[in-house]
């Protein structure tokens, strides 16, 4: 992440800039004045003073000697960079602490090696002319760094006349020059002749524009013209043709490596209300920096964005406590912890009132500043105010694309409702035309230049993130220990099933029904605990996974929690069932068999809520999973007494051996260690499956 600083001059009195130590915003750079310019606020406006007399004071990329300051403008003193943001009369300066001047290294290799440093690459490098092949260049890092698929290496080769390209800056290999260049966060964003497909019906057709980076567009159209679709096949949710080409810097959409750097914010973005603001973004920056970055870095971005966003005053509220536009705030700020390349929001402003959809789009020009290539679909005026580009959709297919303000002058309007109600076929399919007849002009010349380009490779820093399983089992404690209803219900259910219980049954009661009794109480403790807690979060998860967060680790740290509180309810059931009893059976036998059933139970309530699209569906599947633990158990009914297809499916089903078990230690007779063997057994199968299923969700199609 680019640095950068809040700002915020006193009205009372001149905010000076300059190189010496007593202007109030200093930039330490020969290029800077020492009293470069000042800022003074009359009449209710800020005024810009120039006082330099041979360096750059530019304002929205023209001179300026003297020039008001409004919303949004961006300031050029020197090579520095800052963006003006006016509320009322209230003036913040979003300040770039990385100059706009190129900064290109070069370098003169031979055959001995020599250090070279690669901006967005923590790992030491050394380079060489390689000896073994004539006209090329040699980089071996000290870490391993990973291509666009993940795959691993120590050591690149770069021929000379090509160049491969980093995060952060394109190395170069001419004439025995190594050439390093610093480039922006941001990702260019190319589409080429895209075609979306739902079974057999096509959403989108022959989608085509190229937006560079650092810039903001927005998709608009009627609802049910393709916005979604187009943003979901960005996403890896829908799948395009084979002959589609959809580039995010350069890099294949589907390679792991660039789906893990962009940002995603849905709609109404998944949250976790039980946790805090500064919570909820440091699990963003868990889910996207590396371990070292995150120890270092994560408490200071964390401020920055807190503070970037508004958000500094209710980093200790819980999440549901916040309105609307803040949750969107929160949201956007987790996602850029990570410093993504690309962000994309459907409809961010959806919902949301003027003045916080004002603040929002605020934010996305702040943004877009510092970097980042933003994609976003709306109908609102307020985010055409501040796109670099409009893409109009119209059944599917491109109807504009360009400017906001060509799309204005080419629909006769600058009424944002009006422009979308001006759409027809007709016009659709002229600019279509007009804009093919364009390309051919000039496609000889274009094939041209593509044909001098080589086409780059792209190394990525390895992201090795922080520690998972703990982190998993601790944030969802916090979950469930601040939903005072369900920590509630997790002591009250057993204490009140067990005091019934222990009013029915008697010294004279017979053993199986207790145990049978017993095994049903710990199925559905398991089962109602585990079975929302995947589909509750799947899209927070689906976002993790596509990361590279251990779908393993996130599952088993899952587990956790429902096996513990259901040995827990469980034990609480049978101590009140024991105050009926005369019988005193071994308390470890007694603990392992109470595992037996909570393991799988749970596990399987974990794959139940993996498959549920949602958590009603979820609660629909409980007496789906309960009625064969009382059927097939083999306490209602023996075994033997059971048709030839009962007795196949009691055989995979945990309750007929935790049955067995349970029995035998309460007549006190000894037990088959198979009876748990096998209930784990079918714990693990479900495991596994359950893990391939969660592992499948950062997959794109």
């Amino acid at each position: 992440m680019f640095p950068f600083r809040l700002v915020n001059p006193d009205p009372s009195k001149p905010f000076t800039i300059g190189r010496k130590s007593d202007n109030l915003l200093q930039f330490d750079n020969l290029m800077v004045s020492r009293y470069h310019a000042v800022l003074n606020f009359t009449d209710g406006k800020w005024i810009l003073q120039n006082l330099s007399q041979n360096s750059i004071t530019m304002l929205n990329g023209k001179d300026v000697k003297t020039a008001t300051i409004n919303d949004g403008d961006v300031i050029l003193i020197g090579p520095r960079q800052l963006r003006a943001t006016l509320r009322g009369t209230d003036l913040t300066l979003l300040v770039m602490e990385r100059e706009t001047e190129s900064d290109i290294q070069t370098i003169l290799l031979s055959a001995e090696w020599k250090d070279v440093a690669i901006p967005g690459i923590s790992a030491s490098a050394k380079a060489r002319i390689c000896a073994d092949r004539e006209g090329a260049a040699e980089i071996k890092f000290t870490k391993s760094i990973v291509d666009e698929s993940g795959k691993r290496t120590h050591t690149i080769i770069i021929q000379n006349n090509s160049a491969n390209s980093f995060e952060s800056a394109i190395v170069a290999f001419r004439n025995n020059n190594l050439l390093i260049e610093s480039k922006s966060t941001g990702f260019e964003v190319l589409a080429q002749n895209v075609n979306v497909f739902a079974g057999k019906k096509q959403l989108l057709k022959g989608i085509d524009f190229k937006l560079p980076a650092g810039e903001i567009l927005a998709i608009i159209g009627r609802s049910g013209q393709g916005k979604s679709s187009l943003l979901k096949l960005i996403q890896g949710i829908n799948s395009c043709d084979k002959q589609s080409v959809v580039r995010i810097g350069g890099v294949d959409y589907r390679k792991s490596e660039i789906r893990r750097r962009i940002a995603i914010l849905p709609q109404d973005p998944p949250l976790r209300p039980e946790l805090t603001v500064e919570e909820t973004i440091l699990d963003g920056a868990r889910s996207s920096m590396d371990v070292k970055n995150f120890k270092t870095d994560a408490c200071a971005r964390l401020e920055k964005f807190c503070e970037l966003f508004g958000l500094s005053a209710r980093r200790k509220n819980h999440v549901k406590t916040l309105s609307g536009g803040e949750m969107r705030r929160v949201a956007l700020a987790r996602e850029l912890m990570g410093n993504p390349g690309l962000v994309i929001l459907d409809e961010p402003l959806s919902g949301l009132d003027p003045y916080n959809s004002r603040i929002l789009c605020t934010h996305l020009k702040q943004l877009a500043f510092l970097g980042h290539t933003i994609i976003l679909t709306t109908h609102s005026y307020e985010a055409l105010q501040i796109a670099n580009k409009v893409l109009v959709l119209h059944q599917g297919e491109e109807a504009f694309y360009g400017t906001v303000q060509n799309a204005y002058a080419y629909f006769n309007t600058n009424d944002p409702q009006a422009l979308l109600t001006s759409i027809t076929t007709s016009n659709a399919a002229q600019w279509r035309a007009s804009r093919a007849a364009s390309r051919d002009a000039s496609q000889a010349a274009e094939n041209a230049v593509r044909a001098s380009k080589r086409e780059f490779k792209y190394f990525f820093e390895r992201t090795k993130l922080p520690r998972n399983f703990a982190y998993t089992v601790r944030i969802t404690a916090k979950q469930w220990f601040r939903d005072k209803g369900r920590i509630a219900a997790l002591f009250l259910q057993p204490v009140i099933i067990g005091f019934l219980l222990s009013q029915i049954f008697s010294d004279q009661s017979s053993l199986w029904t207790v145990a049978f009794a017993i095994i049903l109480c710990a199925n559905w403790f398991a089962l109602s605990l585990s079975i929302r807690e995947i589909v509750q979060e799947k899209e927070i998860l689906c976002d993790k996974f596509r990361r590279g967060v251990s779908a393993i680790s996130t599952l088993t740290a899952k587990c956790m929690l429902p096996i513990f509180f259901t040995l827990l309810q469980t034990a609480i059931v049978y101590a009140f069932i024991n105050t009926r009893l005369t019988i005193s059976p071994n308390i470890a036998f007694i603990v392992a068999t109470f595992a037996c059933i909570a393991i799988p139970a749970s596990v399987v309530g974990l794959f139940t809520s993996t498959l549920a699209k949602n958590t009603s569906q979820a609660n629909a599947f409980l007496p789906l999973l309960i009625i064969p633990q009382v059927a097939l158990a083999g306490a209602l009914v023996p075994l033997d007494q059971m048709q030839p297809i009962g007795r196949a499916l009691s055989s995979v089903i945990w309750s007929r051996y935790n049955q067995a078990s349970l029995l035998n230690i309460l007549l006190d007779r000894k037990d088959d260690i198979f009876n748990s063997i096998f209930a784990i057994a079918i714990a693990l199968a479900f495991y596994i499956v359950t893990a391939i299923l969660l592992h499948k969700l950062k997959k794109p199609r």
